[in-house]
């Protein structure tokens, strides 16, 4: 399968998996919205273009998921611990907590999900007869 073949269909079927779980998750708690796909979409893409290019120049596809989902992970510890740092009595003191809840579990955690699929799809690419 052609190496542009595999980029589009690990990014469709991330972006399918993650959409569906980051709806999920929303619908649980009652805010299920169409326009959290459009965060989620661009952050999938951003997964996607970093493989592309680490398979374009040969790298290892197994480090760099890996490392991706140490940032992602780091990024996401740095991101719930600004949240819970701001939470302030009064109205509107929980706002900051809020937003870094939305981007943990509503974009952050569905994108993660991106990379092992990446991995999945992209691991076999250089190998002979793969392309």
């Amino acid at each position: 399968m052609p190496l542009h073949i595999r980029f589009a269909l690990a990014f469709a079927s991330s972006f399918a998996t993650g959409g569906a779980l980051q709806q999920a998750i929303m619908s649980r708690y009652d805010s299920g919205a169409a326009w959290a796909l459009a965060p989620l979409g661009v952050c999938i893409l951003l997964v996607t273009t970093a493989f592309a290019i680490v398979s374009w120049r040969g790298a290892a596809i197994g480090w760099t998921a890996a490392i991706m989902l140490a940032v992602v992970l780091a990024f996401g510890i740095a991101v719930y611990t600004l949240g819970v740092n701001d939470l302030r009595p009064g109205i509107g003191g929980n706002i900051g907590y809020l937003i870094a809840m939305l981007v943990v579990f509503y974009v952050l955690l569905p994108a993660a999900i991106a990379v092992p699929i990446h991995w999945l799809l992209l691991r076999a690419a250089r190998k002979p007869g793969a392309m």
